[in-house]
């Protein structure tokens, strides 16, 4: 590091500086080629677990069955950002399907949870699909998930219902794609921020509850703040935890947040979240420091004891590829074992390399999904920050202004991937330059090096309409995906002679499969409603268990596995006809018996009926003796 003179006039700015270009206290143990290693023994690891085969999809027909929930959406979430190949068509089109449905209900996706909207969002963006247009409503127009669920959210419930996690990721999904906010929209913009804003703690921290600063949601507050954090804009709003009035900009309350987490971080280089050490917590973090260009290896806040955020999510790693969600035994995680990987902890390893290994690539951030940087608008922030890096005191004005003048050049949306803007900032206030003054003045220089990047024309090629006429007449639900994932392209296909012919016979496969599941559901409501407990199964509710199981057994054998309790219901079944046989034959032995004794009564009386006339011809033949 280069010594400073110390003149007295550029002192502050040499503080700034030295501050801002202090160098890692120690690298990183664990490198890029490792943490890639590690993300691909999770997907092996997940496709294990999922029943895939090794070299097949991850996204099979089990793992569809999650798709529109929590652990069906953040494993494509993962894979997608780290470039991984999968069936996404397959998971785009069962999940619109879902969400159509859904959407036919009061509630939507959700009474309570503005979230379901934010992840499901973020899963289709993944996926290659446009939630602003995501399927139909029951009038035909277009689904819109960002508009429902962001800034028109509060035209049927609060988006901040479920806490600040509905701000958080309310925003996040906003800022996914930079989606413009319309003129009488329920919120705009700065409400999301204000709202975030308004319930950080007086320790520079933020929780769900309580007055303690927790991680994990720090951490993601931090991700949802990270794109205004180079903007110079203050916000007035009004302290929840004190009831205080406060004025301050984005980066103000992002850096009191990062001093919290690094107060936080362990010896160990994980952290603690509701009494547990934990992997996910370590997570959250690290996408944090990255939504913001610092690099989780190296930053020295972030380094303990000679460990890294990094060290810190490698330590949960189980041998099978999978990660632990604690070595220590979590009552408020019953199903998450010490000794067994888990799978929302996994999941949030594999984004979370996702996220170390994009920033890594000179990629944009975990949550944006535009379109990648040009080469030339690369080279820009490069130079840009290579230049705010060299700056030494006492700089002058005309080159702090310089340089604020290529900031303020580029695209609004491109100046957060400006990493050490914060530099550039306090020098050009140290030096009592007007930075307003400067951006006002600055004309943007929007980027010319964009290629072109139309949209390819899907093709619903040979191999589809032989795939459509393989479908069975009568199918079953392991036809499902197949038919939705091919209907799904073909209505999204050019025009083409027979078109309508391909979509007639998709459609009415895709209504047989619906109605076996709907009977399917149907069955397991039953099943549960009128069969359970089991134990308490008699011969009086043979004829319901009869109905029941005939029921099941209409149904083609991959229908039947979707069945839950079968086995139960195999067993009472095989229980009620036992108790039944036992009473037929009962009855029958009974009828026999009687029988039987019929029949000796009869003979009996028989013999004596004889016996009685041998006697009486005997009494008159000696009758007539003298």
């Amino acid at each position: 590091m280069k010594r400073f003179s110390e003149r007295a006039a550029a002192l502050l700015l040499t503080l700034i500086l030295l501050l801002a270009a202090a160098p890692a206290a120690a690298a990183a143990s664990v490198g890029t080629d490792d943490m890639r290693a590690a993300a691909d023994g999770i997907i092996a690891w997940k496709k294990a677990d999922n029943g895939s085969e090794p070299g097949g999809d991850l996204i099979n027909n089990a793992f569809l069955e999650l798709a529109g929930t929590t652990p069906g959406d953040w494993f494509p979430i993962g894979m997608s950002r780290l470039g991984v190949t999968d069936d996404y068509d397959g998971y785009l089109a069962v999940l619109r399907q879902k969400v159509e449905k859904r959407y036919v209900t009061k509630d939507k996706l959700s009474r309570a949870k503005a979230t379901e909207w934010h992840r499901i969002s973020l899963a289709v963006l993944a996926a290659g699909g446009d939630p602003t247009s995501f399927g139909k409503n029951a009038d035909g127009s277009a689904i819109d998930l960002i508009a429902d669920g962001t800034y028109d959210r509060g035209r049927t419930a609060p988006l901040g219902r479920q806490g600040i996690n509905g701000w958080i990721w309310g925003l996040i999904a906003l800022d996914s794609m930079r989606y413009p906010v319309p003129d009488g929209a329920f919120y705009t913009r700065d409400d999301l921020i204000t709202a975030i804003l308004s319930q950080q703690l007086c320790d520079g921290g933020f929780a769900l509850t309580g007055s303690a600063a927790d991680p994990d949601i720090t951490a993601m507050a931090v991700q949802a703040l990270a794109p205004y954090y180079n903007e110079e804009k203050s916000y007035s709003y009004t302290l929840k935890a004190d009831g205080t009035a406060r004025e301050a900009t984005v980066r103000q309350a992002v850096d009191a947040a990062l001093t919290v987490l690094s107060a936080l971080q362990l010896d160990t280089g994980d952290f603690i979240s509701w009494g547990t050490q934990n992997v996910e917590s370590t997570c959250q973090v690290a996408v944090a420091l990255c939504s913001l260009g610092i690099d989780p290896a190296s930053d020295s806040r972030f380094i303990k004891n000679g460990n890294t955020l990094i060290d810190g999510i490698m330590r949960y790693r189980h041998e099978s590829g999978g990660f632990v969600h604690s070595y220590t035994y979590d009552p408020d995680n019953p199903a998450s074992l010490p000794d067994k990987p888990n799978s929302m902890a996994s999941e949030q390893v594999l984004y979370t390399i996702a996220a170390i290994l994009r920033q890594a690539n000179g990629m944009r951030t975990l949550y944006d999904f535009r379109p990648e940087m040009s080469d030339a608008m690369k080279e820009r922030i490069r130079s840009l920050t290579d230049s705010v890096s060299a700056l030494s005191p006492p700089a002058g004005k005309e080159e702090i202004s310089a340089l604020l003048g290529v900031f303020y050049a580029l695209p609004a949306d491109e100046r957060c991937y400006v990493p050490n803007y914060a530099v550039l900032s306090d020098a050009a206030k140290a030096a009592g330059i007007d930075i307003a003054a400067v951006a006002g003045a600055t004309t943007v220089v929007e980027d010319t090096d964009k290629s072109g990047t139309d949209e390819s024309i899907l093709y619903f090629s040979p191999t589809d309409r032989a795939d459509a006429y393989a479908i069975p007449d009568e199918p079953t639900t392991a036809d499902y995906v197949t038919v939705v994932k091919l209907l799904d392209k073909l209505e999204r296909s050019d025009d083409f002679d027979g078109k309508d012919g391909y979509i007639s016979r998709l459609t009415d496969a895709k209504n047989k499969i619906d109605a076996i599941r709907a009977e399917i559901d149907a069955i397991n409501r039953d099943i549960a409603e009128e069969l359970y407990p089991f134990e308490s199964i008699g011969l009086s509710d043979k004829k319901t268990v009869d109905g029941i199981y005939r029921r099941v057994m209409a149904l083609a054998e991959p229908d039947r596995a979707l069945i839950e309790h079968s086995e139960d219901l195999i067993k009472t079944k095989t229980k009620t006809d036992g108790l039944f046989r036992a009473l037929i034959i009962g009855a029958v032995l009974a009828v026999i018996a009687l029988a039987v004794a019929f029949m000796l009564v009869r003979r009996i009386r028989k013999r004596r009926r004889k016996k009685k006339a041998e006697m009486d011809e005997l009494e008159r033949s000696w009758a007539d003796e003298p």
